[in-house]
């Protein structure tokens, strides 16, 4: 109901922009020399922002300024192709091109219509979620399921520009890189390192606390690993409980690390154990090898977008993925990279 729902208001909108909307008959530039791009969400969805931001860079050739949320700003300075992040919609300069993909608020929308000639937008959003105003191109809605890349890239397919490349990446300074190696160095981690993240925005997304404890002690009895624990401030308790239920050695970085040193942890990890949370989509970033357990969110639209992935879902629940069906992933994801 909630699928047909949401299908219905993206049609809705679509056909008061056709019928009502005056910005559709604009031209488009005949020269585009600045965009500007906005994607006001969470890490994961900028991550995902990566092939629209290449593709409009290979098909423009422009300078490319990104407009995020304002605690997103470490996060957007690692994505190549962006010239300038900018979390202060007061300071935008004009732009020949706006291209809208969350959120579609009517503020937002008002600041671009006096600060981008042209304006497209936006991609598939939940029921109420703002859909874009002042447009001068909507996209026509496709309600098929699909990852979020696609979704993004069919914005600016809007406006004929190639979408082949699809691949993601992350741009880490040199000296935050040696810092981490010198980290684990000095923590005397062995050769082969696995990055656990158990903390999620949702506690939905979240897998059962105690049942990494045989997880961690499998991986060291049988590959001899060292395990870091990742998280934010918010996964502290989380990450501590976890650590004193073995007594196996684990580098716990959980609300010790700013966002790019989190982003150079997971480069120089060689696996990666995730629920569905950013860290999925940094290991991705990075082409590192990721397990992700999914409870109630689309693993369809939020696979991390990698072929060395594997992904666990099971219903709706976390609790439906047992120890059992981690473990054997382990094994499967590595008996692949030999």
């Amino acid at each position: 109901m909630k699928k047909i729902l949401q299908g219905m208001a993206l049609w809705l909108d679509y056909i008061s922009y056709l019928v009502f909307s005056p910005f559709k008959f604009k031209k488009f530039p005949d020269k585009i020399n600045k965009i500007l791009v906005v994607e006001e969400l969470l890490i994961g969805d900028l991550i995902v922002t990566l092939p629209t931001l290449r593709a409009l860079k290979n098909k423009f050739n422009a300078q490319i300024d990104i407009l995020v949320n304002p605690t997103m700003n470490e996060v957007a300075q690692s994505l190549p192709y962006a010239n300038k992040v900018i979390s202060d919609k007061e300071s935008l300069e004009n732009y020949d091109l706006g291209v809208i993909l969350h959120k579609g608020s009517l503020e937002t929308s008002k600041v671009l219509l006096k600060k981008a000639k042209y304006r497209i937008g936006c991609t598939k959003v939940g029921l109420l979620s703002p859909k874009g105003h002042f447009l001068n191109k909507k996209i026509r809605p496709n309600l098929k399921e699909q990852h979020k890349i696609e979704d993004n890239l069919d914005v600016v397919r809007s406006i004929n520009v190639d979408t082949t490349d699809k691949t993601l990446g992350l741009v880490i300074d040199s000296k935050l890189d040696s810092k981490v190696k010198e980290l684990f160095k000095e923590n005397k981690l062995a050769k082969f390192k696995v990055v656990i993240h158990p903390g999620a925005n949702y506690k939905s997304h979240e897998w059962p606390n105690e049942r990494y404890k045989e997880i961690i002690e499998y991986l060291s009895k049988n590959y001899n690993a060292s395990i870091i624990i990742t998280g934010s401030k918010k996964d502290e308790e989380l990450s501590n409980y976890i650590c004193s239920q073995t007594k196996i050695n684990i580098l716990n970085l959980a609300a010790k690390t700013t966002i790019k040193e989190f982003f150079a942890v997971i480069k120089n990890s060689d696996l990666v154990l995730s629920v569905d949370t950013s860290a999925s989509h940094v290991a991705a970033a990075f082409n590192k090898p990721i397990i992700v357990i999914f409870g109630g969110s689309n693993s369809n639209v939020w696979y991390p977008y990698t072929e060395r992935r594997i992904v666990l879902h099971k219903g709706k629940s976390t609790e439906n993925i047992s120890i059992e069906n981690v473990i054997n992933s382990i094994d499967k994801i590595l008996k692949n990279e030999t």
